[in-house]
């Protein structure tokens, strides 16, 4: 995505100091992103405090997403780098484009409403050098937050710290910092408001060092641009979409169990039945639940595996254990057993239908067992393959 914004930049940064006689500070430690859309109102505010409490450590970007106001002629009265979007594209793909943007090794977000304490930034700052992800928290003024969004939020960080690892304290604070290589590590995806879920939900599956310093929150400025509704939703499925990929044991793994344990439950309530139209019913849901649930299990681990890959999460040890090689080969030989015995039992009960002349089969049950065998084994082997095509990643001296 970085890679992709570069040109971009190259023709839409406009050194916005520069033109008025200011030149910018080029070697800074720190860059402050300020994403602004339509905020003539409050920019000046925020801009003005941040110049005035920042020094030469610190650059300035003002993201511009395509406002239809004075937003990016107010920033050009400032010594700030200035971006310009032509369309409005949302706050994370204003931060996004920041990011790329960015030349110090840390990065701090403030948001441009005047909501936030610019006095603050260099108490963000500072711990940036031991945490990796530092953020400042609404102690004081929620009362300034709107009701729906207080509600929203308190609900948002209880999914957070439900479904996700990690610190889900204000989960969605607008000042927050981080240091430049891990944010870029991170690949952001949101374009929405649901930005700050994202970053907060990968910080904790990347278990990232993080700190939390209370911070005093403001009346906004200006026309509040967050829908409760549109961009709540938004926040949601960004929690449950990433849910499905950084907490593969609730998403995936434990309802696999849950299968299984249902699958054995109903597979012994055929013997102890002789009702002959409830135990055929009954085999077929309890293959079906046996063999959804392997493969929920299995999609687990592959999930897992993608995350290590990546570096955005934590390796699972009993997917380790899994992929080395002794384990494969064990698997990859059992699958063939299921296979083979699938098949030859298949076979037998296809003998013995054509020894009748196809007049009438009574071995449904044994027949759904044979299939169900051949599917388990195939599911398996492909299994213990995947692993195998990713084992230096999870083993690296194998």
């Amino acid at each position: 995505m970085f890679d992709s914004v570069s040109s971009y930049l190259q023709t839409n940064i406009v050194p916005a100091a520069q033109e008025q006689g200011i030149e910018p500070v080029h070697a800074a430690d720190t860059s402050v992103i300020v994403p602004a859309f339509n905020e003539e109102e409050a920019l000046p505010s925020v801009l003005s405090e941040l110049v005035s409490t920042l020094d030469v450590n610190y650059e300035i970007i003002v993201v511009d997403d395509g406002s239809e106001d004075r937003t990016s002629a107010i920033a050009c009265e400032y010594p700030v780098r200035l971006i310009r979007h032509e369309q409005n594209q949302g706050k994370g793909a204003a931060m996004k484009t920041g990011i790329a943007a960015a030349r110090g090794r840390k990065i701090i977000f403030i948001d441009a409403d005047a909501t936030y304490p610019v006095d603050q930034i260099p108490a963000i700052a500072e711990p940036l050098d031991r945490y990796d992800l530092v953020r400042g928290i609404r102690i004081e003024g929620r009362d300034n937050i709107p009701a729906l969004n207080r509600l929203g939020n308190n609900l948002f960080v209880w999914l957070i710290g439900t479904m996700h690892q990690g610190d889900s304290l204000d989960a969605l604070t607008g000042l927050y910092g981080l240091r430049s290589e891990v944010l870029r590590r991170m690949r952001l995806n949101s374009n929405g408001f649901d930005i700050e879920s994202e970053i907060v939900i990968k910080a904790g599956a990347m278990r990232l060092r993080s700190k939390c310093i209370p911070i005093e929150y403001n009346e906004r400025l200006g026309e509040k641009k967050l829908s409760p509704v549109k961009d709540g939703i938004s926040i949601l499925l960004r929690i449950l979409t990433l849910a499905t990929m950084y907490n593969p044991l609730a998403t995936y793994i434990f309802p696999g169990l849950l299968l299984w344990s249902l699958a054995v439950i109903l597979l012994a309530t055929t013997v102890s039945t002789s009702i002959p139209i409830f135990e055929t019913n009954t085999f077929i849901v309890g293959i079906m639940a046996f063999l959804t649930g392997f493969q929920l299990v299995i999609l687990g681990l592959i999930v897992n595996l993608y995350a290590t890959e990546t570096k955005l999460g934590v390796q699972s040890q009993n997917l380790t254990r899994i992929a080395q090689k002794i384990p494969r080969i064990g698997g990859a030989f059992l699958s063939v057993l299921l296979i083979v015995a699938g098949t030859i039992w298949g076979i037998l009960l296809g003998l013995e239908y054509v020894a009748v002349h196809f007049k009438y089969f009574e071995d449904t049950e044994q027949l759904l067992v044979a299939l169900a065998l051949i599917v388990w084994g195939f599911q398996l082997l492909c299994t213990m393959f995947f692993l195998s095509l990713f084992a230096g990643v999870l083993n690296p001296h194998e």
